[in-house]
């Protein structure tokens, strides 16, 4: 390494220091990566329900469509009453501002507008 000169010195630190970089990134991947398969929740395994008797899936049957209906009705209605509370708090209420509320608002704008209206400074 005498006869390098300082390119070639400069080249092989940064080589070394990229090469470190991907590699701390690596293991902190495989690190992330066990973390969550071992803390992740184990699901239980679901067993199959037992069959229903043949007299009684006509019964069943009419209980579920009743059942569907009777949910899909609560659903609507949970829908339409959510929908009527939130109504009234995304309409803004129009009122008449102050004249002091309007001057304010009008010195806001001209100071904004002014910005962007600038003259650069003339060159002596």
């Amino acid at each position: 390494m005498e006869d390098w000169n300082t390119i070639q010195q400069a080249l092989l630190i940064t080589v070394i220091g990229v090469g470190l970089i991907f590699a701390v990134l690596f293991v902190l991947w495989g690190l992330m990566a066990a973390l969550v398969r071992l803390t992740a929740p184990r699901l239980p395994v679901a067993t199959p329900p037992p069959p229903a008797a043949p007299s009684a899936t006509v019964d069943a049957g009419h209980a579920a469509r009743r059942r569907a209906a009777i949910v899909g009705v609560a659903v609507a209605l949970a829908i339409e009453a959510e929908r009527a509370a939130t109504a009234p708090l995304l309409q803004p209420t129009p009122g008449i501002i102050s004249p002091w509320q309007a001057t304010m608002r009008g010195n806001a704008l001209s100071r904004r507008a002014g910005v962007f209206q600038r003259t650069p400074p003339s060159s002596r």
